[in-house]
């Protein structure tokens, strides 16, 4: 008897111990919603200097605080970085990872992420910034306290200044070539005239800084050679590559016709597409269905284009553009000298 109530007993126990586990296994762990956590910035307002452009040091840093969501859970935060006005619809994002709550920015980086936002260059101007935080896709994420950010960002734009004989070698009044992102690709249509075809490069509106003339070979540059030497007169886009020490000729094609803005009498410049080798440009095209459009090769009817139906000739017929009265309408407008063809879309 006495036997059988231990066993009793001890299968009473394993029993209790049994359903004692299964309440932990069952335990369920909510969600309180979240919380979101607080963002820091290292400075309110920044003045970018142009001159720490390749300097690698933080000029700002963002800090945030861990959400809370009533335990412990692996957080991704997202910084977001939105112009002043778009309510955060098209914010910048940079997704910052699982449980990482910082953010630097070097000169470069948030001197582009400015621009990006269209700050006006060496201007100051305000943009927004908070975090959204959220640990699975399935849970609405929380957000931060927004940051009002008043930042000068700097023109990425760098200039070369180009005189020559066509000008009076004037590097005050010279015409420049742009390199966009200052990457030492610099691109410009520079308008040769008159018999005397010599010029250099200039890297100051004056000769005090680097100059470039004519390198070893052909089409290459020099510190320290004579002038260059434009291949023709007119309008041409002149390419300097100053990781190369190169430079490159391509002629100046332009629209011109009673649809244009210039009409007959002058010519609108294209733009030239290095990667593909086409011009293009977007114009206002005014017609009543009887006005037409034809391409010029530097602004002289000596070499021109027309045609029909997006195939051209040398000097074809005028291309005709549709009806756009009363106000006229946006064209896209595409050139291949090289194929003899184009496009004329209405936007």
């Amino acid at each position: 008897m006495k036997k059988l109530l231990t066993r009793l007993l001890t299968l009473s126990s394993i029993g209790l111990l049994m359903l004692t586990a299964c309440k932990k296994d069952g335990a369920l762990v909510t969600s309180n919603g979240g919380k979101a956590g607080t963002l820091v910035v290292s400075s309110n307002t920044i003045v970018l200097d142009k001159t720490k452009l390749n300097d690698t040091s933080t000029v700002i840093h963002f800090n945030i605080s861990k959400a809370n969501y009533g335990y412990s859970a692996g957080v991704t935060s997202t910084l977001q970085i939105d112009s002043m006005g778009d309510n955060w619809k098209n914010p910048k994002t940079v997704i910052l990872g699982a449980n990482v709550f910082a953010q630097k920015y070097t000169t470069n980086d948030f001197n582009a992420l400015m621009l990006s936002l269209h700050l006006t260059p060496n201007q100051a101007g305000q943009v927004q910034v908070r975090v959204s935080q959220a640990i699975s896709s399935a849970i609405a994420p929380v957000y931060s306290n927004v940051i009002t950010l008043n930042v000068t960002p700097f023109s990425l734009a760098s200039y070369l200044y180009v005189p020559g004989a066509y000008q009076g070698w004037s590097p005050g009044s010279a015409a420049s070539l742009v390199s966009p992102n200052s990457n030492n690709i610099y691109s410009g249509i520079i308008n040769f005239t008159g018999s005397d075809l010599n010029f250099k490069v200039t890297s100051e509106a004056d000769w005090n800084g680097t100059n470039y003339g004519a390198g070893s070979g052909a089409g290459t540059v020099s510190t320290t050679g004579g002038n260059l030497l434009a291949p023709a007169d007119g309008g041409l886009l002149v390419t300097v590559n100053l990781n190369a020490n190169t430079i490159t000729f391509v002629p100046q094609w332009s629209i011109i016709g009673d649809a244009t803005p210039g009409g007959w009498g002058a010519d609108t410049n294209m733009f030239y597409n290095a990667g593909t080798g086409t011009w293009y440009i977007t114009a206002k095209l005014v017609s009543d269905g009887g006005q037409a459009v034809k391409f010029r090769l530097n602004n002289a009817w000596a070499t021109n284009l027309g045609g029909s139906n997006g195939t051209l000739t040398l000097n074809g017929g005028n291309i005709s553009v549709p009806n756009t009265t009363p106000a006229g309408a946006m064209y896209n407008i595409t050139l291949d000298p090289v194929a003899n063809t184009y496009t004329l879309v209405k936007q």
